[in-house]
């Protein structure tokens, strides 16, 4: 029974799945309360959110290459996948508080909100394709 228990842990449970949840949640914290300090006094989703992103995605790149998913790979290499990965969800999520704001959601509630469509496929997207490890 032991033996299977431990089988199915190995095949199921991730390691790398609890540490990007903490720097997910660490840096999406950052991301939030950044966009929502300088939206108010710039009101500009497009800057806010630009610099909010910056901050939180240098902390969350620098983590998630040494700790998430212990990448050994070239900054090279992975920092280019990831800052085109950064670009694409970049604009999805502006376009998309940009328009929540636009039909009346507080910029805090819309800030929000991306994240929760983000999040889950970005997983997959770092961990399979940004610092997938060498074979």
């Amino acid at each position: 029974m032991k033996a299977k228990i431990k089988d199915l842990k190995a095949k199921y449970f991730d390691w790398s799945m609890i540490r990007w949840v903490i720097v997910g949640i660490s840096t999406t914290a950052t991301d939030y309360f950044i966009f929502i300090s300088l939206y108010g006094p710039i009101d500009s989703v497009v800057i806010a959110n630009f610099i909010s992103a910056f901050v939180a995605t240098s902390l969350n790149y620098y983590s998630h290459h040494r700790w998430t998913f212990k990448s050994e790979q070239d900054h090279s290499k992975s920092g280019v996948r990831y800052f085109i990965n950064l670009v694409f969800w970049w604009v999805v999520s502006t376009l998309l508080i940009k328009g929540l704001i636009e039909i009346d959601f507080d910029p805090k509630l819309a800030k929000l909100i991306p994240i929760l469509i983000i999040a889950p496929i970005n997983y997959f997207v770092l961990n399979h394709l940004v610092f997938k490890k060498k074979n």
